[in-house]
């Protein structure tokens, strides 16, 4: 077994803290354990348990770059697309459900971060597991839909993914644009999605390697 460097506890510990508080918080709103945040966050703090019981497992760390480059993808989007939309405030949004949101979109994406950076082994890492998440979230998002579920009127929690507005799933209509679409195809918004997750699992295997 591999001897644990310092500080190898105290960010996983933290992120396991920070999204039990958080699904603690949110437990009166089922309905959003269907989104990325509350998923991806419940996927990290998985993660760090696993290598907590388990600290050699090289699956455990393919796991973490995963985790890693869904939480970071969460973080960056409430901070630099959702926040600032909310008309309460930049404060008042990571203030939500007594600071369930700052958890969610901060405290456990930085301990996560901060874990994969400092205490990674160093292995190089598939790009296909930058975008496991985001496909497998994709699937259940589409099953759930198929089966009736519905989310304010929309087959999907976001708007880019909201099949059954005018784009579809191939259309460009940016005039019908609004809180329901996006007002391009569902497609063209998932291809997106997973250039964006392929870019930031490059960013971070970059920054780790810069830090080592």
């Amino acid at each position: 077994m591999r001897a644990r460097k310092p500080g190898f506890l105290i960010p996983k510990l933290i992120a396991l803290a920070s999204t039990a508080y958080a699904i603690i918080a949110m437990l009166h709103w089922p309905v959003g354990f269907t989104y990325f945040t509350q998923l991806s966050n419940i996927f990290a703090a998985f993660v760090a348990l696993w290598q907590i019981v388990k600290p050699a497992s090289r699956a455990a760390e393919r796991a973490k770059f995963s985790a890693a480059v869904s939480i970071a993808a969460t973080m960056l989007v409430f901070l630099l697309v959702l926040a600032p939309m909310d008309p309460r405030g930049l404060i008042a949004s990571y203030a939500q459900d007594n600071c369930a949101s700052l958890c969610l979109h901060f405290i456990t994406p930085v301990s996560v971060l901060a874990d994969f950076l400092l205490n990674d082994s160093g292995e190089s890492y598939s790009p296909a597991l930058a975008i496991a998440p985001p496909i497998c979230y994709f699937a259940l998002i589409m099953a759930l839909s198929l089966c009736g579920f519905r989310w304010n009127g929309m087959a999907a929690p976001y708007p880019f993914l909201n099949y059954i507005a005018p784009a579809g799933w191939f259309g460009f209509m940016p005039e019908s644009a609004d809180l329901k679409t996006l007002g391009i195809g569902v497609f063209y918004a998932v291809v997106v999605m997973l250039a964006a997750f392929l870019v930031i699992g490059r960013a971070l295997d970059f920054l780790r390697k810069t830090i080592k």
